[in-house]
């Protein structure tokens, strides 16, 4: 039988709250990930100039807006590869909706479970 190898990626995960950003790095680093983080929109942008990523994990509520972020990066050249996850809080089903129809790849309710986390991530990642 073959061992199919898991598929590793660049992510960059743009989130302002130090707690839930450190979970989600801290779990994707030891999914074998290249983890970057990121806490505005400003460094959003300045990170995927400087260095292609497979996936952006991106807050909602991210600074003012991570919708509009999301629209914007979406078709730019320096988006994703394998796309936007947006990460939203449960009870903001609004921005979930919205998020889903702007083009997100994945939308993941706050608080996060890791389990699902790393399973979204890698179904993405394999899709590219």
């Amino acid at each position: 039988m073959r061992r199919v190898e898991s598929v590793r990626g660049v992510i960059v995960v743009a989130e302002d709250e130090n707690r839930v950003a450190q979970v989600v790095t801290s779990r994707l680093g030891s999914d074998g990930h290249e983890v970057h983080w990121v806490r505005t929109a400003r460094d959003v942008r300045a990170e995927l100039r400087e260095r292609p990523c497979d996936l952006l994990l991106l807050d909602v509520s991210l600074e003012t807006d991570g919708l509009e972020l999301l629209q914007a990066l979406r078709f730019s050249p320096q988006a994703p590869r394998g796309g936007i996850v947006m990460l939203a809080d449960r009870e903001d089903v609004s921005s979930q909706e919205r998020a889903q129809q702007l083009g997100a790849a994945a939308v993941l309710s706050k608080p996060l479970d890791l389990a699902g986390l790393s399973a979204c991530v890698r179904d993405l990642l394999e899709c590219m």
